[in-house]
Protein backbone atom coordinates (compact mmCIF):
# COMPACT_ATOMS: atom_id res chain seq x y z
CA UNK A 1 0.00 0.00 0.00
CA UNK A 2 2.91 2.36 0.22
CA UNK A 3 3.49 4.92 -2.83
CA UNK A 4 -0.54 5.32 -2.77
CA UNK A 5 -1.39 8.92 -4.10
CA UNK A 6 -3.54 11.45 -2.26
CA UNK A 7 -6.28 11.19 -4.82
CA UNK A 8 -8.59 7.75 -5.97
CA UNK A 9 -7.18 5.39 -7.67
CA UNK A 10 -8.48 1.91 -9.06
CA UNK A 11 -7.44 -1.78 -9.40
CA UNK A 12 -8.24 -4.41 -11.94
CA UNK A 13 -10.80 -6.10 -9.80
CA UNK A 14 -12.65 -2.83 -9.15
CA UNK A 15 -11.61 -2.51 -5.26
CA UNK A 16 -11.18 1.23 -4.58
CA UNK A 17 -8.66 2.62 -1.68
CA UNK A 18 -9.28 5.91 -1.47
CA UNK A 19 -7.29 8.70 1.15
CA UNK A 20 -8.16 11.54 -0.67
CA UNK A 21 -7.68 14.72 1.55
CA UNK A 22 -5.82 13.55 4.32
CA UNK A 23 -3.12 11.58 4.32
CA UNK A 24 -4.40 9.28 7.49
CA UNK A 25 -7.10 8.65 6.54
CA UNK A 26 -7.17 5.01 4.81
CA UNK A 27 -10.32 3.04 4.00
CA UNK A 28 -11.19 0.35 1.57
CA UNK A 29 -14.27 1.12 -0.66
CA UNK A 30 -15.98 -2.20 -2.76
CA UNK A 31 -17.53 -1.06 -5.87
CA UNK A 32 -19.82 -2.04 -7.94
CA UNK A 33 -20.83 -0.49 -10.71
CA UNK A 34 -22.48 3.02 -9.27
CA UNK A 35 -22.12 0.82 -5.76
CA UNK A 36 -19.85 1.92 -3.08
CA UNK A 37 -19.35 -0.42 0.06
CA UNK A 38 -17.71 1.55 3.03
CA UNK A 39 -15.18 -1.22 4.56
CA UNK A 40 -12.84 -0.20 8.05
CA UNK A 41 -14.85 3.11 7.57
CA UNK A 42 -12.90 5.92 9.19
CA UNK A 43 -13.64 9.73 8.89
CA UNK A 44 -13.22 12.37 7.94
CA UNK A 45 -14.59 10.98 4.41
CA UNK A 46 -14.37 12.97 1.21
CA UNK A 47 -17.03 11.19 0.19
CA UNK A 48 -19.73 12.74 3.03
CA UNK A 49 -19.13 16.78 2.86
CA UNK A 50 -20.26 19.60 4.96
CA UNK A 51 -21.76 22.46 3.93
CA UNK A 52 -23.13 25.60 5.91
CA UNK A 53 -25.80 28.21 4.99
CA UNK A 54 -26.71 31.41 7.17
CA UNK A 55 -28.66 34.72 5.97
CA UNK A 56 -25.25 36.20 5.29
CA UNK A 57 -24.54 33.37 2.73
CA UNK A 58 -28.49 31.57 1.92
CA UNK A 59 -27.65 30.39 -1.48
CA UNK A 60 -23.72 29.95 -1.53
CA UNK A 61 -22.66 27.57 1.46
CA UNK A 62 -19.48 27.48 2.87
CA UNK A 63 -18.00 23.60 3.10
CA UNK A 64 -16.86 22.70 6.68
CA UNK A 65 -13.91 20.26 6.48
CA UNK A 66 -12.85 17.95 9.25
CA UNK A 67 -8.90 17.41 9.94
CA UNK A 68 -7.58 13.97 11.25
CA UNK A 69 -6.35 15.52 14.09
CA UNK A 70 -8.34 15.76 17.25
CA UNK A 71 -10.29 19.18 17.26
CA UNK A 72 -9.32 20.02 13.41
CA UNK A 73 -12.12 21.79 11.76
CA UNK A 74 -12.19 25.13 9.66
CA UNK A 75 -15.54 25.79 11.37
CA UNK A 76 -14.02 28.60 13.10
CA UNK A 77 -13.05 30.74 9.76
CA UNK A 78 -16.71 30.33 8.41
CA UNK A 79 -19.88 32.16 9.22
CA UNK A 80 -20.98 30.05 12.03
CA UNK A 81 -22.35 31.54 14.72
CA UNK A 82 -22.76 29.31 17.95
CA UNK A 83 -25.06 31.96 19.74
CA UNK A 84 -27.77 30.90 16.87
CA UNK A 85 -29.98 27.82 16.60
CA UNK A 86 -28.08 25.06 14.73
CA UNK A 87 -30.11 23.12 12.39
CA UNK A 88 -28.16 20.02 10.43
CA UNK A 89 -30.23 18.15 7.64
CA UNK A 90 -29.71 14.77 6.09
CA UNK A 91 -30.67 13.74 2.46
CA UNK A 92 -31.99 9.99 2.01
CA UNK A 93 -31.06 7.26 -0.79
CA UNK A 94 -30.53 8.09 -4.72
CA UNK A 95 -30.14 11.89 -3.60
CA UNK A 96 -27.80 15.30 -2.18
CA UNK A 97 -28.42 18.08 -0.65
CA UNK A 98 -30.10 19.69 -3.52
CA UNK A 99 -33.23 17.91 -3.41
CA UNK A 100 -36.44 20.60 -3.73
CA UNK A 101 -37.85 19.76 -0.60
CA UNK A 102 -34.46 20.26 1.42
CA UNK A 103 -34.28 23.52 -0.31
CA UNK A 104 -37.16 24.58 0.66
CA UNK A 105 -36.77 23.92 4.05
CA UNK A 106 -33.48 25.83 4.17
CA UNK A 107 -34.96 28.86 2.56
CA UNK A 108 -38.06 28.42 4.97
CA UNK A 109 -35.79 29.23 7.56
CA UNK A 110 -33.55 31.66 6.82
CA UNK A 111 -36.53 33.61 5.71
CA UNK A 112 -37.47 34.92 9.04
CA UNK A 113 -34.55 34.22 11.62
CA UNK A 114 -30.63 33.60 10.96
CA UNK A 115 -29.48 29.67 11.83
CA UNK A 116 -26.44 27.72 11.32
CA UNK A 117 -27.59 25.63 8.63
CA UNK A 118 -25.91 22.29 7.71
CA UNK A 119 -26.57 19.90 4.68
CA UNK A 120 -24.70 17.03 4.64
CA UNK A 121 -23.95 15.51 1.37
CA UNK A 122 -23.10 11.56 1.12
CA UNK A 123 -24.28 11.51 -2.43
CA UNK A 124 -21.14 9.11 -3.86
CA UNK A 125 -22.57 6.11 -0.87
CA UNK A 126 -26.07 5.75 -2.00
CA UNK A 127 -26.47 6.11 -5.95
CA UNK A 128 -29.18 4.21 -7.45
CA UNK A 129 -29.96 1.12 -7.81
CA UNK A 130 -27.48 0.40 -4.69
CA UNK A 131 -29.97 0.66 -1.86
CA UNK A 132 -28.86 -1.92 0.03
CA UNK A 133 -25.21 -0.82 0.16
CA UNK A 134 -27.22 3.06 0.92
CA UNK A 135 -28.23 1.01 4.03
CA UNK A 136 -25.00 -0.07 5.18
CA UNK A 137 -23.25 3.13 4.51
CA UNK A 138 -25.80 5.19 6.57
CA UNK A 139 -24.05 4.42 9.68
CA UNK A 140 -20.51 5.26 8.43
CA UNK A 141 -22.49 8.65 8.00
CA UNK A 142 -23.84 9.50 10.74
CA UNK A 143 -20.44 8.66 12.63
CA UNK A 144 -18.94 11.18 10.30
CA UNK A 145 -21.52 13.52 10.72
CA UNK A 146 -20.74 13.36 14.53
CA UNK A 147 -17.38 14.62 13.95
CA UNK A 148 -19.33 17.83 12.95
CA UNK A 149 -21.54 17.96 16.06
CA UNK A 150 -18.57 17.41 17.94
CA UNK A 151 -16.82 20.68 16.73
CA UNK A 152 -20.24 22.55 16.53
CA UNK A 153 -20.41 22.10 20.46
CA UNK A 154 -17.04 22.70 20.99
CA UNK A 155 -17.60 26.51 19.71
CA UNK A 156 -19.83 26.67 22.27
CA UNK A 157 -23.64 25.79 20.50
CA UNK A 158 -26.44 24.24 22.55
CA UNK A 159 -29.43 24.24 20.14
CA UNK A 160 -28.73 21.50 17.71
CA UNK A 161 -31.64 20.46 15.64
CA UNK A 162 -30.66 17.01 13.25
CA UNK A 163 -33.41 16.53 10.53
CA UNK A 164 -33.71 13.39 8.26
CA UNK A 165 -35.33 12.80 5.64
CA UNK A 166 -36.11 9.01 4.61
CA UNK A 167 -32.58 7.24 5.19
CA UNK A 168 -31.30 10.54 6.67
CA UNK A 169 -34.13 10.10 9.54
CA UNK A 170 -32.29 6.58 10.30
CA UNK A 171 -28.84 8.53 10.04
CA UNK A 172 -29.59 10.65 12.51
CA UNK A 173 -30.15 7.43 15.21
CA UNK A 174 -26.31 6.26 14.08
CA UNK A 175 -25.72 9.56 14.96
CA UNK A 176 -26.74 9.80 17.97
CA UNK A 177 -25.08 6.52 18.68
CA UNK A 178 -21.40 8.22 18.08
CA UNK A 179 -22.39 10.96 20.24
CA UNK A 180 -22.98 9.03 23.64
CA UNK A 181 -23.25 10.19 26.55
CA UNK A 182 -24.35 13.23 25.02
CA UNK A 183 -28.29 13.61 23.90
CA UNK A 184 -29.02 15.64 20.75
CA UNK A 185 -31.97 18.05 22.00
CA UNK A 186 -34.32 17.25 19.10
CA UNK A 187 -34.15 15.00 15.77
CA UNK A 188 -37.05 15.65 13.20
CA UNK A 189 -37.80 12.48 11.50
CA UNK A 190 -39.40 13.19 8.07
CA UNK A 191 -40.85 9.85 6.80
CA UNK A 192 -38.34 7.30 7.64
CA UNK A 193 -37.21 5.14 5.24
CA UNK A 194 -39.15 1.17 5.84
CA UNK A 195 -36.96 -0.98 4.08
CA UNK A 196 -33.83 -2.05 5.71
CA UNK A 197 -35.27 -1.20 9.04
CA UNK A 198 -37.79 -3.53 9.94
CA UNK A 199 -36.46 -4.82 13.17
CA UNK A 200 -36.90 -4.42 17.16
CA UNK A 201 -33.09 -3.08 17.49
CA UNK A 202 -33.83 0.09 18.43
CA UNK A 203 -29.84 0.89 17.89
CA UNK A 204 -30.19 0.14 14.43
CA UNK A 205 -33.92 2.38 13.68
CA UNK A 206 -34.29 5.87 14.36
CA UNK A 207 -36.69 5.91 17.84
CA UNK A 208 -37.16 8.05 20.90
CA UNK A 209 -34.20 7.16 22.54
CA UNK A 210 -32.05 8.98 20.05
CA UNK A 211 -32.89 12.70 21.42
CA UNK A 212 -34.42 14.83 24.57
CA UNK A 213 -37.32 15.18 21.98
CA UNK A 214 -38.25 13.17 18.05
CA UNK A 215 -40.91 14.10 16.18
CA UNK A 216 -41.73 12.32 13.44
CA UNK A 217 -43.76 12.80 10.22
CA UNK A 218 -45.29 10.09 7.66
CA UNK A 219 -46.63 10.42 4.47
CA UNK A 220 -45.69 7.08 2.63
CA UNK A 221 -46.25 4.58 5.38
CA UNK A 222 -46.11 0.78 4.24
CA UNK A 223 -44.18 1.71 1.00
CA UNK A 224 -41.01 4.25 1.26
CA UNK A 225 -41.57 5.08 4.43
CA UNK A 226 -42.24 3.39 7.95
CA UNK A 227 -45.88 2.94 9.90
CA UNK A 228 -44.48 2.68 12.92
CA UNK A 229 -44.29 5.04 15.77
CA UNK A 230 -40.78 5.97 15.75
CA UNK A 231 -40.21 9.19 18.12
CA UNK A 232 -42.58 10.84 20.92
CA UNK A 233 -44.88 12.32 19.15
CA UNK A 234 -45.81 10.78 15.28
CA UNK A 235 -48.13 12.44 12.74
CA UNK A 236 -49.34 10.44 10.17
CA UNK A 237 -50.95 13.01 6.95
CA UNK A 238 -53.71 12.31 5.12
CA UNK A 239 -54.05 8.55 6.51
CA UNK A 240 -50.20 8.09 6.45
CA UNK A 241 -49.57 6.82 3.27
CA UNK A 242 -50.74 8.20 0.06
CA UNK A 243 -51.04 12.25 -0.57
CA UNK A 244 -53.72 14.38 -2.07
CA UNK A 245 -52.36 15.68 -5.53
CA UNK A 246 -50.26 12.57 -5.96
CA UNK A 247 -52.60 10.33 -7.28
CA UNK A 248 -51.45 10.27 -11.51
CA UNK A 249 -48.37 12.09 -11.17
CA UNK A 250 -45.68 11.13 -12.91
CA UNK A 251 -43.71 9.25 -9.85
CA UNK A 252 -46.52 8.54 -7.61
CA UNK A 253 -44.39 6.88 -5.15
CA UNK A 254 -41.86 9.66 -4.67
CA UNK A 255 -44.20 12.10 -4.80
CA UNK A 256 -45.72 10.81 -1.52
CA UNK A 257 -42.41 10.35 0.34
CA UNK A 258 -41.37 13.82 -0.72
CA UNK A 259 -44.22 15.52 0.60
CA UNK A 260 -42.87 15.47 4.38
CA UNK A 261 -39.86 18.14 3.88
CA UNK A 262 -42.73 20.19 1.85
CA UNK A 263 -45.01 20.08 4.99
CA UNK A 264 -42.59 20.67 6.89
CA UNK A 265 -40.62 23.42 5.39
CA UNK A 266 -44.28 25.03 5.46
CA UNK A 267 -44.72 24.58 9.02
CA UNK A 268 -41.75 26.58 9.61
CA UNK A 269 -43.77 30.28 8.56
CA UNK A 270 -47.44 29.28 7.91
CA UNK A 271 -50.01 31.69 9.32
CA UNK A 272 -52.48 28.88 9.11
CA UNK A 273 -50.81 26.40 10.62
CA UNK A 274 -50.48 22.36 10.69
CA UNK A 275 -53.08 20.67 13.59
CA UNK A 276 -53.39 16.98 14.48
CA UNK A 277 -55.98 15.10 16.29
CA UNK A 278 -54.72 12.25 18.65
CA UNK A 279 -55.84 8.69 18.16
CA UNK A 280 -54.19 5.87 20.91
CA UNK A 281 -52.28 4.39 17.74
CA UNK A 282 -51.85 4.48 13.80
CA UNK A 283 -53.74 1.15 13.58
CA UNK A 284 -56.92 2.48 16.27
CA UNK A 285 -57.22 5.02 12.88
CA UNK A 286 -56.79 2.73 10.02
CA UNK A 287 -59.53 0.49 11.65
CA UNK A 288 -62.01 3.69 11.59
CA UNK A 289 -62.23 4.16 15.29
CA UNK A 290 -60.44 7.64 16.00
CA UNK A 291 -62.36 10.48 13.85
CA UNK A 292 -61.10 14.12 14.17
CA UNK A 293 -61.65 15.78 17.84
CA UNK A 294 -62.03 19.50 19.12
CA UNK A 295 -58.50 18.74 20.96
CA UNK A 296 -55.96 19.73 18.49
CA UNK A 297 -52.18 20.62 18.75
CA UNK A 298 -50.11 22.41 16.26
CA UNK A 299 -47.44 20.41 14.71
CA UNK A 300 -43.91 20.94 12.42
CA UNK A 301 -41.21 23.66 13.56
CA UNK A 302 -42.76 25.30 15.98
CA UNK A 303 -44.21 22.08 17.88
CA UNK A 304 -44.96 21.73 22.09
CA UNK A 305 -42.03 19.85 23.08
CA UNK A 306 -43.94 18.35 25.74
CA UNK A 307 -46.53 16.78 23.65
CA UNK A 308 -46.26 12.30 23.14
CA UNK A 309 -48.01 10.38 21.43
CA UNK A 310 -50.00 9.92 17.81
CA UNK A 311 -51.51 12.28 15.89
CA UNK A 312 -53.28 12.56 12.53
CA UNK A 313 -53.12 15.34 10.11
CA UNK A 314 -55.67 16.46 7.06
CA UNK A 315 -53.98 18.97 4.42
CA UNK A 316 -54.85 20.37 1.34
CA UNK A 317 -53.89 18.52 -2.24
CA UNK A 318 -51.58 21.72 -3.14
CA UNK A 319 -49.25 24.17 -1.80
CA UNK A 320 -50.21 25.67 0.64
CA UNK A 321 -51.05 22.62 2.31
CA UNK A 322 -51.53 23.54 5.68
CA UNK A 323 -55.38 24.16 6.40
CA UNK A 324 -55.51 25.19 9.73
CA UNK A 325 -57.50 23.80 12.78
CA UNK A 326 -60.07 21.09 11.67
CA UNK A 327 -64.08 22.09 11.95
CA UNK A 328 -64.83 18.94 13.87
CA UNK A 329 -69.19 19.11 13.24
CA UNK A 330 -71.10 16.57 12.45
CA UNK A 331 -70.78 17.45 8.37
CA UNK A 332 -66.76 17.41 8.26
CA UNK A 333 -66.69 14.03 10.39
CA UNK A 334 -69.52 12.40 8.20
CA UNK A 335 -67.91 13.86 4.69
CA UNK A 336 -64.12 13.84 5.29
CA UNK A 337 -63.04 11.17 7.46
CA UNK A 338 -65.06 8.36 5.95
CA UNK A 339 -63.67 9.34 2.44
CA UNK A 340 -59.90 9.85 3.12
CA UNK A 341 -59.29 6.98 0.38
CA UNK A 342 -61.21 8.52 -2.30
CA UNK A 343 -59.55 12.51 -1.00
CA UNK A 344 -56.37 10.82 -1.31
CA UNK A 345 -56.84 10.66 -5.37
CA UNK A 346 -56.77 14.32 -5.53
CA UNK A 347 -60.18 15.88 -4.03
CA UNK A 348 -59.66 19.06 -1.79
CA UNK A 349 -61.22 19.05 1.93
CA UNK A 350 -62.48 22.47 1.96
CA UNK A 351 -64.31 22.12 -1.30
CA UNK A 352 -65.52 18.76 -0.41
CA UNK A 353 -66.86 20.40 2.66
CA UNK A 354 -68.42 23.35 1.06
CA UNK A 355 -70.13 21.14 -1.71
CA UNK A 356 -71.65 18.90 1.25
CA UNK A 357 -73.07 21.44 3.23
CA UNK A 358 -74.52 23.20 -0.08
CA UNK A 359 -75.74 21.02 -2.42
CA UNK A 360 -76.08 17.27 0.13
CA UNK A 361 -76.81 18.74 3.83
CA UNK A 362 -80.52 19.78 4.35
CA UNK A 363 -81.57 22.11 7.60
CA UNK A 364 -83.10 19.12 9.07
CA UNK A 365 -79.77 16.80 8.45
CA UNK A 366 -77.83 19.72 10.49
CA UNK A 367 -81.17 19.61 12.83
CA UNK A 368 -80.54 15.30 13.26
CA UNK A 369 -76.93 15.76 14.28
CA UNK A 370 -78.61 16.49 17.74
CA UNK A 371 -80.05 13.20 17.74
CA UNK A 372 -76.96 11.88 16.84
CA UNK A 373 -75.12 13.68 20.19
CA UNK A 374 -78.15 12.40 22.34
CA UNK A 375 -76.97 8.63 21.43
CA UNK A 376 -73.54 9.11 21.79
CA UNK A 377 -74.45 10.46 25.28
CA UNK A 378 -76.52 7.43 26.16
CA UNK A 379 -74.54 4.90 25.09
CA UNK A 380 -71.51 6.50 26.92
CA UNK A 381 -73.80 5.88 30.15
CA UNK A 382 -73.59 2.23 29.69
CA UNK A 383 -69.72 1.95 28.97
CA UNK A 384 -69.00 1.27 25.43
CA UNK A 385 -67.21 3.68 23.06
CA UNK A 386 -68.99 2.39 19.82
CA UNK A 387 -72.64 3.62 18.76
CA UNK A 388 -75.00 0.39 18.77
CA UNK A 389 -75.50 -1.04 14.96
CA UNK A 390 -79.34 -0.73 15.63
CA UNK A 391 -79.93 3.06 15.98
CA UNK A 392 -81.16 4.59 13.17
CA UNK A 393 -82.87 7.86 12.81
CA UNK A 394 -83.85 9.73 9.23
CA UNK A 395 -81.73 8.78 6.78
CA UNK A 396 -78.94 8.04 8.34
CA UNK A 397 -77.54 4.99 10.40
CA UNK A 398 -74.89 5.05 13.11
CA UNK A 399 -71.70 2.96 13.29
CA UNK A 400 -69.16 2.84 15.34
CA UNK A 401 -67.52 6.84 15.46
CA UNK A 402 -68.85 7.97 12.47
CA UNK A 403 -72.43 7.85 10.11
CA UNK A 404 -72.87 8.66 6.41
CA UNK A 405 -75.79 8.50 3.53
CA UNK A 406 -76.13 4.89 2.41
CA UNK A 407 -76.53 4.07 -1.26
CA UNK A 408 -78.78 1.55 -2.29
CA UNK A 409 -76.13 -1.23 -1.87
CA UNK A 410 -75.81 -0.37 2.17
CA UNK A 411 -72.46 1.29 0.79
CA UNK A 412 -71.02 4.64 2.38
CA UNK A 413 -71.29 7.41 -0.17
Amino acid sequence: MHGVPDAWTQNKTDYTLYTHQFPNTRQLTLSFGPCRVVLNPQCPDPDITFFMYSTRNPENPEQVYMATHVRGTNLHKTVFDPSKPTKIIIHGYNSNMFLNGLIELRREYLKTNDYNIFAIDWSPLNKSPCYPAAVWNARHVGTCTAQLVDRIRDMGAKDIHVIGFSLGAHIANYLSIALRPYVLPRITGLDPALPGFITTDTENKLDMSDADFVDVYHTNAFMQGKAEESGHVDFYFNGGSIQPGCWGTDNFFSCNHHRAPLYYAESINTNMGFWGWQCPSFYVYLFGRCPPNEIQVLLGENIDKSLFGTYMVVTSSAPPFAIGKLNTSFSFNRIIYPHLPSYATGKNPIAMLQHYQNEVLEPSVIEEDELFKEALEENKKKDTDTVPSNVFYGKYKLQPHYFGKEDVNNELI
